[in-house]
């Protein structure tokens, strides 16, 4: 489907002295930050000069991928990323289809003069150089093993890259829960695990670390702030910055906790609510096909996929909490589904 990209892109990269940076979307997940740190360590092996940098910060519970601790933000050293921009050959867009999402360095992104190659798999994608986009795929990591074996061959693929790899297929489709039933998806775990992937070693990294203040935090979640809705067949769980400081909140603390309200037979959609310092985040989860992207980009300046979206609000939690309610209603009916 894109080997004509593919070749381009081959041809671009091979056989010159090139340096690259390497930018995920703003507040990078595990798809953003296991497709950087994979391709930053090719970038390694095949000796083109890289820098992976963020518009913030990439949570903790992330930083066990090789090459991450290494990420400059552009919050405490805006100089250094600036100067990489002017200096780069080619700029790689990972996990995001838009400029917009890279938070405080879109102005200067905008001002690349060089070749942009993106590699996604989000709908409606901006215009750039080189772009291999695909929505049909689970993540951007399980695109960018395609890319990078058809470029230089599987034989780059390490273990630290596989397990860079997997860590963004599983987390992006919670643990091969959903967008995950196409027999490709496998074919590649499959291959990962031929080419060194310690998969007991992903998986303890990603889903049996945890701290008390987490435990509580969930416990506190589920017990006291989980609710469904009394007319559709939504369940939402609205927490507050306080709550956040209480439990000693660390980014990657609630990965995971709007997928367990779906495991109520009547529940068909999950929201998150969470409260931070300058705006409010919403994480959508739903069961088969229903497609939460819709209401995510519809009423709060988000988007995603069919069956995980996201989205912020600048306003106070209860607000969005009521809207929350209040949409509903026209989510349900565009979908025909009864109540």
């Amino acid at each position: 489907m894109y080997e004509a990209i593919i070749e381009r892109i081959k041809e671009r990269l091979t056989g010159r002295e090139l340096s690259a940076v390497i930018i995920p979307h703003i507040s990078p997940d595990g798809d953003a930050a296991g497709s950087c740190s994979a391709l930053w360590q090719v970038l390694d092996k095949v000796g083109i000069q890289a820098q992976l940098m963020t518009c913030d910060y990439i949570p903790d519970y992330l930083k066990w991928l090789k090459r991450i601790p290494d990420a400059i933000s552009f919050q405490n050293r805006p100089k250094e990323c600036k100067q990489w921009l002017h200096k780069a050959d080619i700029l790689f867009m990972l996990d995001h289809n838009t400029v917009a999402r890279e938070g405080d360095l879109e102005p200067f992104v905008k001002e690349f003069e060089g070749e942009v190659i993106m590699i996604d798999h989000h709908p409606d994608p901006d215009d750039v150089t080189y772009r291999i986009s695909d929505t049909s795929v689970s993540s951007t990591c399980e695109l960018l093993y395609n890319v990078v074996t058809e470029i230089w061959g599987k034989e780059v693929i390490d273990t630290d890259i596989a397990n860079a790899i997997y860590a963004g297929i599983s987390t992006d489709t919670g643990g091969l829960s959903h967008n995950s039933s196409h027999p490709e998806t496998y074919r590649v775990i499959a291959d990962l695990l031929a080419l060194g992937l310690n998969k007991d070693y992903v998986h303890e990294q990603l889903y049996q670390r945890n701290t008390l203040s987490r435990l509580r935090l969930t416990g506190n979640c589920l017990l006291n702030k989980l609710s469904i809705d009394e007319h559709f067949p939504v369940a939402t769980i609205p927490i507050t910055f306080q709550e956040l400081e209480l439990y000693n909140y660390k980014d990657g603390d609630l990965e995971g906790l709007v997928n367990i309200p779906l495991s109520i037979e009547e529940v068909l959609v999950s929201v998150q609510i969470t409260e931070r310092k300058d705006k409010v985040k919403l994480s959508f989860r739903s069961k088969g096909n229903i497609p939460v992207n819709l209401w995510a980009k519809e009423f709060f300046n988000g988007g995603g996929h069919l069956n995980a979206a996201g989205g912020q609000m600048p306003l106070p939690l209860d607000d969005v909490v009521k809207k929350v309610r209040d949409t509903a209603e026209w989510f349900f009916k565009q979908l025909k589904v009864e109540n």
